[in-house]
């Protein structure tokens, strides 16, 4: 599974693959910041899912782990919205979302370990 473009395009297409994701993730707004689920990403953008309708038009920036991606929101429908990243999300960053995605058991594991020693230690707070 690489992470490479499209050859070709037609309208409405995207130009790169996405990976399907369903991780917890964060999304800070101008007047907020709300738990999302990350659905899926590409290079170029992603969909979420939130509680709450977002304006398309919006800015936002997407927290997942120590990643900040800045984005516009796209479009909205009920709970999901479409983002568009405003630059690239870099290659070695898309490859540690494949990873994840082809190990996912090891990753939720490693994300339940640190969760258990931030609460022992107290930073979980």
């Amino acid at each position: 599974m690489g992470l490479v473009a499209k050859s070709s395009l037609q309208q409405g297409q995207r130009s790169f693959n996405r990976l399907r994701l369903g991780l917890p993730a964060s999304l800070i707004l101008t007047h907020e910041r709300s738990a999302c689920t990350l659905e899926n990403i590409s290079s170029t953008g992603a969909c979420i899912r939130v509680e709450s309708p977002i304006a398309k038009g919006s800015t936002a920036v997407l927290c997942f782990h120590l990643l900040r991606l800045y984005a516009v929101v796209m479009w909205s429908r009920g709970e999901l919205c479409g983002l568009r990243f405003e630059s690239p999300v870099e290659r070695e960053d898309m490859q540690g979302f494949l990873w994840i995605v082809q190990n996912r058991e090891e990753y939720d594991r490693i994300c339940r370990e640190d969760l258990l020693e931030a609460a022992s230690t107290g930073f979980g707070r």
